[in-house]
């Protein structure tokens, strides 16, 4: 087997100015049908001490070549590059028109303060999904099926023709997701569930089809309303952004807690004082407890649930929710 000269190829190589030059040659040397790399397939037919004198000889003549090959390329892209530089000539000193710089809405700009508050506290944040069945919705936070939050006049079911179909909609609250996450982190756990839910409702002021809304849930042994209003305190103190928050529990039924709550918070807004009904919570229901395998006499749990749109509302002092979602550019560069 005679090497082809190294000098000959790399004189060759020189000769290339352009980029359609560089294919002809690579295809002609360096390619899958290439004379210098077709000289690989050839060391089948020598014995054994051949194959290691010329698989080394070849392997330097191609390392040589491919080298010269990327170097010749280099220079012939920046050859072009500079080129096109002279010839597109740019006056950096010119004045730009600046871009318009956007921003977070209000809505996100506080789930975020949310979120940072929860991992603060050692939180699992889980955002779930929009579209549930029926199960996790109602059945496993303890709403029977003669509740009136499962009627059509309130929620809004998914149209279709199969049973499975039938069953599917969009999550009226957070608290779906609790089954499924209690059963994924197991009985101790604290978990925040941010995220959107769905009513059918009629629009006006203070009520929307689509809102965010917040849930976090507590499980452990001896828990609680202690440590349910201690930590309410803690967690609206740095939401509202004040250190003075005085919490009232007043009596309130939800089918996943007993007891429930209607939580008032007295705290300094737009320089006043003003008590503001924020949210419910509770203690979890022995039965969502059973329905998430947690046995309810060995452990115990408290949930709240915060709507974040109209506490948007309430920090900002906007007087219609609606403001958040109907693509004013006025009132988006307000803020």
């Amino acid at each position: 087997m005679i090497l082809p000269d190294p000098q000959t190829i790399l004189a060759e190589l020189a000769t290339c100015t352009t980029e359609d030059q560089l294919k002809d040659f690579f295809s002609t040397y360096l390619g899958k049908k290439g004379s210098v790399n077709g000289l690989f397939k050839q060391l089948k037919d020598l014995s054994p001490e051949e194959k290691k004198t010329k698989g080394q000889e070849i392997k330097a003549l191609f390392d040589s070549v491919n080298n010269a090959f990327m170097s010749q390329q280099d220079e012939i892209k920046r050859a072009y590059r500079d080129q096109k530089l002279s010839e597109e000539i740019v006056d950096i000193s010119t004045p730009s028109n600046p871009l318009p710089l956007g921003h977070a809405n209000l809505q996100n700009q506080l789930r975020r303060t949310v979120e940072q508050i929860f991992q603060g506290m050692w939180f699992h944040i889980e955002y779930g999904h929009d579209l549930v069945d029926t199960f996790e919705n109602f059945s496993s936070v303890n709403i029977p099926p003669t509740h009136p939050a499962t009627e059509m006049h309130d929620t809004l079911y998914v149209n279709g023709e199969s049973k499975e179909w039938q069953k599917l909609m969009m999550r009226t609250h957070t608290s779906a997701h609790q089954n499924e996450l209690i059963r994924k982190y197991g009985p101790a756990c604290k978990i925040m569930i941010p995220g959107k839910v769905y009513r059918n409702e009629n629009l006006d002021a203070s009520h929307d089809v689509a809102f965010w809304q917040v849930e976090w849930v507590v499980i452990d042994k001896w828990l609680s309303i202690g440590h349910l209003k201690g930590m309410m305190e803690q967690i609206l103190q740095g939401i509202l952004e004040t250190d003075q928050v005085e919490l009232r529990l007043r009596p309130a039924y939800f089918p996943f807690v007993e007891p429930g709550f209607e939580i008032d918070a007295k705290a300094q807004v737009w320089g006043k004082d003003k008590r503001l009904e924020i949210l419910g919570a509770g203690m979890i229901h022995p039965s969502v407890l059973e329905q998430a395998g947690v046995d309810p006499n060995e452990y115990s749990g408290f949930a709240f649930g915060l709507g974040m749109t109209r506490l948007v509302a309430i920090r900002y002092g906007l007087s219609d929710i609606r403001l958040l979602t109907n693509g004013d550019l006025r009132f988006a560069k307000s803020f």
